[in-house]
């Protein structure tokens, strides 16, 4: 059985953002209507925040796993190649190169602590 490391509240988390961004720019060309230059500034540097954190949530991978292995990217990776599972990173070795995968991490989701003893247990 496929369990999903990414918890269904990270779309939540970006369809957030994405409002919060379209929001900031409406504000933004608000602002240069009423030539406010300081609510231009404050505009300017929030939606430039909220842009870069929508990038950020680009990174992230969808990951599932079983007990023996994980995807992603329609890449199947073993448990036993696994060197370390961190909050919203895993490091794994191919070709003597370690590579990291990044996902996004929510607490609400027990399944992060279910990887960690899926892995325990290959190790």
């Amino acid at each position: 059985m496929k369990y999903k490391l990414n918890h269904e509240i990270t779309f939540l988390y970006c369809l957030a953002s994405k409002i919060i961004f379209i929001g900031s720019l409406a504000f933004l060309i608000y602002s240069i209507c009423i030539t406010e230059t300081s609510a231009f500034l404050f505009c300017m540097i929030f939606s430039l925040f909220m842009f870069f954190l929508m990038q950020r949530f680009k990174k992230f991978k969808l990951i599932e796993f079983d007990e023996k292995s994980i995807y992603f990217d329609e890449i199947k990776i073993d448990l036993k190649d696994i060197d370390k599972i961190n909050m919203g990173k895993i490091i794994f070795k191919t070709n003597f190169e370690e590579e990291p995968i990044d996902f996004f991490y929510s607490p609400v989701s027990n399944n992060f602590n279910l990887l960690k003893a899926f892995h325990q247990k290959q190790i």
